[in-house]
């Protein structure tokens, strides 16, 4: 069974006012954590950026960096998908956004475990919240997705009710914590920090 993973770079992060693939956390880029949870459990990894920071991405990072379908560009996270399941091919795709940055490899190897062929999606539940852009997709999930995009729709959730999605209830709910803010940003710092 083949793997890969997609990194999603966000766009212009206009709620936090900079980058937030480029923000630091202990040590770290955002995005390199994301990069780092998934490295030993994938086969394959593509970075899907926008054009604002791809050739910064593309000097620091170890893995393709690559912007988003020009037929699909600007329709957020489905844009990211497809353009990486049309990158690489593999039978699963597990997607990270880089504002998430306490994904873990555990994480990962939970969702990758629960892949089967009954389903096209393995999604995490968090305090009763669908995670569906911290999740496994089957490469079937691709069709529906372009069909979406055709119509202009641009919803995950929309997605998963299309799907056969089995959903994973998780304790471990730090994982699942985003960035979007300064104000978030400054949170998880003091938590850290705790």
């Amino acid at each position: 069974m083949k793997i890969a993973g997609i990194v999603l770079a966000g766009g212009r992060s206009s709620r936090f006012g900079e980058p937030k693939a480029l923000a630091n956390w202990q040590g770290k880029t955002f995005i390199e954590h994301s990069i780092e949870a998934l490295k030993e459990v994938v086969t394959d990894m593509v970075v899907i950026s926008h054009s604002d920071i791809t050739d910064e991405l593309s000097h620091m990072l170890n893995v393709p960096v690559i912007e988003d379908l020009a037929l699909y560009k600007g329709n957020g996270p489905l844009a990211g998908l497809v353009t990486g399941m049309g990158y690489v091919s593999a039978d699963w795709y597990i997607v990270a956004p880089c504002d998430t940055p306490n994904v873990s490899k555990e994480w990962a190897l939970e969702l990758i475990e629960r892949a089967e062929e009954a389903y096209e999606a393995i999604v995490p539940l968090a305090e009763g919240r669908k995670q569906p852009l911290l999740a496994l997709y089957h490469y079937k999930v691709k069709e529906k997705i372009e069909r979406l995009l055709k119509e202009e729709k641009r919803s995950m959730q929309g997605l998963l009710s299309q799907c056969n999605v089995q959903y994973v209830t998780v304790t471990e709910t730090d994982i699942f914590v985003n960035v979007n803010t300064k104000e978030e940003y400054k949170e998880l710092q003091k938590k850290k920090s705790k």
